[in-house]
Order: structure tokens, then C-alpha cells, then sequence
């Protein structure tokens, strides 16, 4: 196991039950979240390094549990509980969410386990292709450091991306096109 994830299963055995491991914590706070927040979080888990709330909305959004009207006010009740939290910041610069890596972990494996992982990385390549395809040709003009700028905060998410884009022979062309871009 590699540290995060040995935080997740060892602990104090004379604690109450959920407080003696960072898994079983996190399962009790995870057991309490109401669908939608439960929703978001597994999702959240598919961005590497955070997100914006336009990234959030365009990739974690459900058509019959979670709109995008309400997702933010679904996002800050997560980041009230401390599953998601806001990073620092210059101003002008849109707010970015992420989740701690272990905690990124534990929701990425209740992604699977729901199912969801493959539909929801399917949304997250096709969002950062379309960010790909739209910053290329700013990086050549008069914003190009403004554009440089909001490329190296989603190069985590952009890699991401091209190594989901690996794992199936169909994300080929979707690959390649971010990889171009």
C-alpha cells in the first residue's frame, strides 16, 4: 500500500469504531451524505489537481439527480463538511475545488463501485479536449500568457485525460486530438 492509503486502514483500536481508521471516518461521513452530495463527491474524484465550477458542472452534472442550478449549492455543502475544499487563489482567477489526494481515492473507489467511473471520465476527456482545442489557438495571440497560465493549472486534468484516453482503443481520436492540441 502506498502512505495515502495506509492512512485509510490503520489507527488507534481503543477509539469509537469511526475514528479509529481514516477509511472508517471517511465511510461514516460518506454513509451520511445525501444522494446528490454523494453524487458530486464520486464524481469530483475523476479531476486531478481540482476543477472549476464550470469544469464541475459540465462533467459531475445528472439530468434527473443533480442539475447544474443546484450544483453549486451541492458543492458548498461538501466543501461545508470539508470533503472538498477551495484552493488558494489570485484574484480575477475563477475558485477551484479539489479533494485531498486520500480522500480524492476513497470517492474515486466509490465511483467504481457505483459504476460510474467510465461514463464520468468519458465526460472529463471530452470537457479537457474541448479546453485543449480552445486554448490552442490563444496560445498564439494576445492573451497567450493568460492562456499559458490556465494550461499549466489543468495539466494535471489534461494528462489525466490523455491516459484515460490510452485505455480503450474507441478515446483513440480523442486522444489524439488532445494530444495535438
Amino acid at each position: 500500500l502506498d502512505d495515502s492509503m495506509r492512512l485509510l486502514t490503520r489507527g488507534s483500536r481503543t477509539a469509537a469504531p469511526r475514528h479509529q481508521t481514516m477509511r472508517a471516518a471517511l465511510d461514516w461521513s460518506y454513509s451520511l451524505l445525501p444522494p446528490r452530495e454523494r453524487l458530486l463527491f464520486q464524481r469530483l474524484a475523476v479531476f486531478a489537481g481540482g476543477c472549476t465550477l464550470e469544469a464541475a458542472e459540465a462533467v459531475c452534472h445528472d439530468p434527473d439527480v443533480l442539475q447544474v442550478p443546484i450544483l453549486l449549492d451541492v458543492l458548498a455543502n461538501l466543501v461545508d463538511k470539508s470533503l472538498v475544499i477551495t484552493a488558494d487563489r489570485t484574484p480575477g482567477e475563477a475558485v477551484r475545488y479539489r479533494l485531498l489526494e486520500p480522500i480524492r481515492q476513497y470517492a474515486l473507489d466509490r465511483l467504481r463501485e457505483v459504476g460510474d467511473e467510465e461514463a464520468t471520465r468519458d465526460r472529463h476527456l471530452e470537457y479537457f479536449l474541448n479546453f485543449a482545442e480552445q486554448a490552442e489557438p490563444q496560445l498564439k495571440g494576445d492573451g497567450q500568457l493568460q492562456w499559458l497560465q490556465r494550461v499549466e493549472r489543468e495539466l494535471d486534468n489534461l494528462r489525466s485525460a490523455l491516459a484515460w484516453s490510452a485505455q480503450d482503443a474507441s478515446r483513440d481520436i480523442a486522444g489524439l486530438k488532445l494530444a495535438k492540441a
